[in-house]
């Protein structure tokens, strides 16, 4: 296995299971901004665009006792739920839209319900949490309060590799289930109606509709998909009907660039996207135009510890950051 990513040390890791106490909140991110952070010898992805400014509210550590190890990606639900994937101790934890534990769900194994270093999560319009299970070659159907509905395994491949779910995001107009294979570089595509797999986007490679370790997914509200490839530093987006639209970002360390992109996030015309070596949160429209870097309100960008995955609270104007490094999860809220 050669994929370049840090999540994937999480199957190296073991993690007990401990009691719970009320939820660690803090008011503020500790921010390291461009002047000091970063790898040496590198230019900070800072620009003349003027980027989306933001407000730090909230930090998420987890319950007290069992805080996050190295948590991947999250998503909100209905009512402004948080869920937080949390693969390292297998579960999923679950906040109220004010930042309040509220419950847990998961377990490390194989049966239903059970997780092997889950790595990506969404919710449904219609409430379900779909998750990627990724050391079960599967991906989960739970209701909001937790209740699994179904496990269904990915199916074979041509490859020597076995299935590698790493995230999947549902387009509800469409009954489609969009599913992201790492390790075999290619989109199962799976028919929510009539619950079968419908194909398979995509095949290795660096050109157009091909991928290299395609990894966290989101959707527009038009049904595009976009789909972050870490090593192929870009967001790739493909149409409804899975044909190649354009690329979203290139190789990089300067304004505009990737260097290891991980999550993807779609707000109307506004795609955010993290960059766990960068630190930082880029924010291109869907015309693949960089728009600039997440800024604070004096307008510095924003640096995160890894950040990863990352998920919008459109209602609230709330944009979540996973930093899987810091085993946290900040939320800011976008001006």
């Amino acid at each position: 296995m050669t994929r370049n990513v840090t999540i994937r040390n999480l199957k190296s890791r073991q993690a007990g299971a401990n009691g719970y106490s009320p939820l660690l909140l803090l008011p503020l991110c500790i921010l390291i901004f461009a002047s000091g952070a970063g790898a040496a010898g590198r230019t900070d992805a800072v620009g003349k665009a003027p980027g989306v400014r933001a407000g730090i509210r909230q930090v998420l550590f987890g319950p007290v006792g069992e805080p996050f190890n190295m948590p991947s990606d999250a998503a909100v639900g209905v009512n402004g739920a948080l869920y937080v994937l949390d693969g390292v101790h297998h579960r999923v934890v679950v906040f109220d839209v004010d930042g309040e534990f509220q419950r847990q769900f998961g377990s490390q194994g194989s049966e239903p319900g059970q997780f092997l270093f889950p790595l990506g999560i969404t919710a449904a319009p219609d409430g379900k949490i779909y998750v990627a299970d990724s050391g079960n070659h599967r991906f989960q159907v739970f209701t909001p309060e937790g209740q699994v509905l179904s496990a269904v395994p990915l199916p074979a491949t041509e490859s020597e590799m076995p299935a590698d779910p790493t995230d999947v995001v549902v387009d509800a107009t469409r009954r489609k289930l969009y599913i992201a294979d790492n390790d075999n570089h290619h989109i199962d595509v799976y028919d929510l109606a009539n619950n079968r797999f419908a194909g398979v986007w995509g095949r290795p490679g660096q050109g157009r509709r091909q991928f290299r370790y395609p990894f966290l997914v989101d959707l527009s509200a038009d049904g595009y998909l976009l789909v972050v490839e870490s090593i192929n530093t870009r967001v790739q987006m493909l149409n409804p009907d899975g044909k190649f639209v354009r690329f979203i970002g290139a190789w990089g360390v300067n304004a505009g660039q990737l260097f290891r992109p991980k999550g993807v996030a779609v707000d109307g015309n506004r795609v955010f996207v993290t960059d766990s070596y960068l630190g930082s949160v880029q924010v291109f429209d869907l015309n693949g135009t960089f728009l600039g870097p997440l800024t604070d309100a004096a307008g510095k960008p924003m640096k995160f510890t890894t950040p990863t995955g990352i998920a919008i609270d459109a209602p609230r104007r709330r944009l979540y950051i996973v930093e899987l490094k810091a085993n946290q999860v900040c939320r800011v809220d976008l001006e």
